[in-house]
């Protein structure tokens, strides 16, 4: 049975993959950003209902939950932007909670959030705010599936498949995601090697 899947971010390099990945299980998918459509002509992107919202905030984007199956965060900020006022505490931390909140409020079942590894030499507070958000998700009504890639590369990047915190292709951890949601039943962490090995 086809899901109702609302992804946050679908426009971006991981919200894309994800987009493709549950468009082609044969899912519904509504976006989620502060842009709305991304430019460009791909093939999927007319399979998209894309919305304009911004998770930094509370708003009327809430509304755009209701009925759905699957919530999808995958927005991340890796170096901040004191420019714009984008911390690792507002966009890693604040925004995961508004869309937390939302999903409660509109009893959404699944909740996929896209953090990282302890990958080294990352900034400390970038590391912890994905953290903090993990344990305030983990205690929520929804049942949590916590991916946790070193980095992601496209499809056709080479990779050190022999490190620890080796890259792994977008696609694959999109692909893992999936899995978890339809077949765990609890709540879930999936590290690189868990990513790697499905």
């Amino acid at each position: 049975m086809a899901r109702k899947v609302v992804i946050f971010g679908a426009n971006g390099f991981v919200g894309g993959e994800f987009a493709k990945q549950f468009i082609e299980n044969g899912d519904s998918v509504t976006s989620i950003s502060r842009t709305g459509e991304p430019l460009g002509n791909e093939s999927w992107y007319s399979k998209v209902d894309w919305k304009i919202g911004n998770a930094l905030g509370t708003g009327f984007w809430e509304n755009y939950l209701k009925d759905a199956d699957v919530v999808v965060d995958t927005i991340g900020e890796y170096q901040e932007n004191q420019n714009e006022n984008l911390t690792f505490e507002k966009v890693n931390y604040q925004s995961a909670l508004n869309i937390a909140d939302a999903a409660e409020k509109n009893k959404v079942p699944v909740f996929v959030y896209i953090s990282a590894d302890d990958i080294p030499g990352a900034n400390k507070r970038y590391i912890s705010t994905k953290r903090d958000a993990e344990n305030n998700l983990n205690k929520r009504s929804f049942r949590t599936v916590i991916m946790r890639p070193s980095t992601m590369v496209t499809d056709d990047d080479k990779v050190d498949s022999d490190s620890k915190y080796r890259s792994l292709p977008v696609s694959m951890v999109a692909l893992a995601a999936l899995d978890a949601v339809d077949n765990d039943k609890e709540n879930v962490t999936l590290n690189v090697d868990d990513i790697d090995k499905l």
